[in-house]
């Protein structure tokens, strides 16, 4: 309450003319330069006061408040009066100079201190030309003219009537650029992709997409630059301007986010004739963060644009570090193992893995959880965290797959048969290409409890895991009929009973 009454005293004693040319501190140049320029209390020689004393022509530094007055107006930099410093000794802690920047939004616009009196710095007047030519690039008058002086000039709900015009014209000829940029665009990309020979229809939908976001970007980038000639009230104004600025880094923010997916379909065509399934497994996460930053930046960005201070906010989080940090412990571990696992590279895409009970076809590495398809055909989802530190046994990375093949064949079948059988039974086996021979073996192994077993132990250099059924399937059969062939008898589970009498 006190700090709103000495606000309210300080404006007006600004306002009393014995006060008029007080430029003591930041709050009365300011007050100087803008309040003397207001339709009910214009007086441009008393606002001129606040241009440096480098400018000695009257008439130029009063050409110069109006246009500097103009620039905020247009730019959407409202000044909070409140917010400005009275003290006449301030000091800007980041540079250490006895400047004050008006806006943050335009740092080129500010203030600084000369022999105890605050003006316009020689900067903002040398910058003052080219940020007129940015802010008013079709003048002044261009759509006040549109319109005869005696209707245009008319009011209706506060805006005359040439600006109304001016908007409804805006709108009709922004609709009308948008629909020609955006068939335009949109027939430039699809004959560009057709000639890169990377057609299909997700890529048309893309880019569509890419189209309509390209040309909204670009007639609300013209829109955005034309506005200020409407010299609307700088309040609706600075609404305006904040709105179409907002929508720009949100439309920006999009069109960087298709486009790097229309990246991706190329580099995942690229990815797919290679060999190696590591790019594969990079391209989904490097399309998750790239949006994930891109949110951010937007965000950021666009509080920035509203006047947060984002230095508060991340001076708050700081103070609630601890507690954040505790609260997404999990989601860093995630990450973090995310990365080890595409460092390390324990397995890829496809490939066959078993850990901790899990087993599966890798489908997809995630940024959070890696994605695991089961003989039951249902999905497994593994923490990333957790996966990194387990242990995985890749059988898709396997040279060889190792079979051992028990045989049990009939008691009372002679040493030389037995003999005769596993060589002929090693003969058949390496016969097939896919065997490795060099490893394979077939050997009497034990006296079991109704049969006399023979072990094959092979290796199969099969690549998949349907490969190896058939590979078995085969096998099997061989034997078999090689035994059947030698009047080999497989052995049966036997029981002997003796009964005493």
């Amino acid at each position: 309450m006190r700090k709103n009454f000495i606000v309210t005293l300080i404006i007006c004693i600004a306002s009393s003319p014995a006060f008029a040319q007080n430029l003591s501190s930041p709050y009365f140049t300011i007050f100087t330069h803008l309040d003397y320029l207001q339709k009910e209390n214009y007086q441009p020689e008393i606002s001129a006061k606040t241009i440096p004393l480098s400018v000695q022509d009257n008439e130029k530094r009063m050409e110069l408040a109006i246009h500097l007055k103009q620039v905020l107006d247009g730019k959407g930099l409202y000044i909070y009066m409140n917010r400005v410093p009275t003290d006449g000794n301030y000091m800007d802690t980041i540079l250490n100079k006895s400047v004050y920047v008006l806006n943050h939004l335009e740092p080129r616009i500010y203030l600084e201190k000369d022999n105890g009196k605050w003006y316009y710095s020689q900067e903002t007047i040398t910058y003052l030309d080219e940020m007129y030519a940015e802010v008013f690039p079709f003048g002044t008058k261009t759509f006040s003219r549109l319109l005869p002086v005696s209707f245009g000039n008319k009011h209706l709900l506060g805006l005359y009537l040439w600006q109304w015009f001016g908007l409804l014209l805006l709108i009709a000829i922004g609709s009308g650029f948008y629909i020609l940029l955006h068939k335009t665009i949109n027939i430039a990309l699809q004959y560009g992709i057709h000639r890169q020979a990377i057609v299909s229809k997700e890529n048309e939908e893309t880019l569509k997409k890419i189209a309509k976001s390209f040309s909204l970007l670009l007639v609300y980038y013209i829109i955005s630059k034309i506005v200020p000639s409407l010299q609307l009230p700088p309040l609706i104004l600075q609404y305006v301007v904040k709105i179409l600025a907002i929508l720009l880094i949100f439309l920006g923010a999009i069109f960087l986010i298709k486009a790097f997916g229309l990246i991706l379909f190329y580099f995942k065509a690229h990815a797919e004739s290679t060999s190696s399934k590591f790019d594969d497994q990079l391209l989904p996460i490097a399309s998750k963060l790239f949006k994930i930053l891109v949110g951010i930046a937007a965000f950021s960005l666009a509080l920035r644009q509203l006047d947060v201070d984002l230095t508060a906010i991340i001076a708050g989080l700081s103070i609630g570090g601890l507690a954040l940090a505790l609260a997404s412990q999990d989601t860093v571990k995630n990450f973090i193992g995310t990365v080890t696992i595409l460092i390390d590279h324990p397995f890829e895409l496809g490939d066959y893995i078993v850990t901790n009970g899990t087993e599966g076809t890798v489908e997809q590495v995630g940024m959070r959880a890696t994605r695991i398809r089961t003989p039951e055909q249902s999905l497994a989802y593994i923490p990333n965290g957790e996966l990194s530190n387990m242990i995985v046994d890749n059988l898709g990375l396997r040279v060889l797959r190792r079979w051992k093949l028990v045989m049990g064949v009939e008691y009372g079948t002679k040493p030389v048969e037995l003999e005769k059988f596993c060589e002929r039974a090693n003969e058949a086996i390496n016969s097939n290409d896919w065997i490795a021979s060099e490893k394979t073996s077939v050997t009497v192994n034990e006296l079991g409890a109704s049969s006399i077993n023979i072990l094959a132990n092979i290796y199969l250099d099969v690549s998949t895991y349907n490969t190896e059924l058939n590979s078995k399937h085969e096998l099997l059969l061989q034997l078999i009929s090689l035994a059947d062939e030698m009047n080999i008898g497989f052995a049966f589970p036997t029981q002997t009973l003796h009964i005493k009498q």
